[in-house]
Parts: C-alpha cells; structure tokens; sequence
C-alpha cells in the first residue's frame, strides 16, 4: 500500500530480497488476474493509442515512470503481461487523491479495497474465481473513489470539476 520498494520492504520484514520479490510478482499477478490491476492501453501498443485525455494519459505515463524507475532501476522490460504498469494504473487514483488532500484514509481505503477483492475472489497465490463479482466490486470502488474526490478534495470544489465526476460515475454505474 504504501508502495515501498522490494528492499526497503525486506528490510523492514526481515525476509530475504528474493522472498519480497516472489511475493510482490504473485500479489501483482493475482490482482492483475482479478482485474484491480488494469493496463491504461488495454493491451494496445501505446504509440498507437489515441487517448481523448492526453493531458491525464501523460500524468499516468509520468507517474508509472517515475514508480518504475525508483523500483526497478532500468531493467529491461520482459515479455509477460504488464503487471507492473497494471499496478501503476490503479495506484495513480489514489495518488490523485493523496495530491488533492493527504489522508491516512486513503492508506485505509487502498487497503480496504485489497481486502475486499481477495475475499470475493479467492486466496493470493492461486487464480482468482468469482471474477465477476470482483469486478462488480472494481467498479464500486471506483464509484468510491470518486466520491471521495467529490467530498474531500478542495481541487474538485467547483461545479464543472464535480459534475464531470459525476459523469464518470454515471458511466461506471452503466456497466453493472
């Protein structure tokens, strides 16, 4: 939650580097898998995506780089699914709302959503079932984090920032 890097997180467990790096890969896969973690392209190759928020596509791909390059270093991308940009995804919601106003309830909630999506779907470490349950959840969350912005963050005060998310949540709420 916090988003501490792998040795930092050994260090102050007091597990090996390997064992922290196996356990961030299984719990990225796994959310991955339920569909917390979801990639911004969908998928797409990047320079072929056209966003209709460049503005918003630009302070996630600075963001994720950012968290990449203080985590990662400048490992060479591998071939498997992209968990870690998946990753990056999600938590940028919450370090918008960590940026409009700093909350030990935003810690909470990130947790809180963690929580509740294991619950649905099944133990970390093995593939996740009632996937559609969870992302029933997924888009509940969302709906709260919106709410959240509505009500406590100052930059989201004004009526055409609040109606916006408005329109964000009328559109989540479709898909149900």
């Amino acid at each position: 939650m916090r988003d501490h890097s792998a040795t930092e997180t050994a260090r102050q467990t007091g597990l090996s580097l390997n064992s922290v790096h196996a356990i961030f890969r299984k719990i990225r896969v796994y959310f991955y898998e339920a569909g917390l973690f979801t990639d911004f392209y969908g998928g797409q190759d990047p320079l072929a995506y056209e966003s209709d928020n460049p503005l918003l596509e630009f302070q996630l791909l600075e963001f994720y780089l950012k968290r990449h390059r203080t985590k990662m270093g400048l490992r060479s991308p591998t071939t498997e699914p992209p968990y870690h940009f998946a990753e990056s995804c999600w938590r940028y919601d919450f370090h918008v709302m960590m940026k409009e106003r700093r909350s030990e309830q935003v810690y909470d909630m990130m947790l809180a959503h963690l929580v509740e999506i294991i619950r649905i779907c099944g133990p970390v470490g093995r593939k996740p079932e009632n996937r559609a349950l969870g992302l029933r959840a997924v888009m509940r969350q969302m709906d709260g984090r919106i709410l959240w912005l509505e009500r406590n963050a100052p930059g989201f005060r004004q009526d055409h920032r609040r109606a916006a998310l408005r329109e964000i949540r009328a559109i989540s709420s479709d898909g149900e």
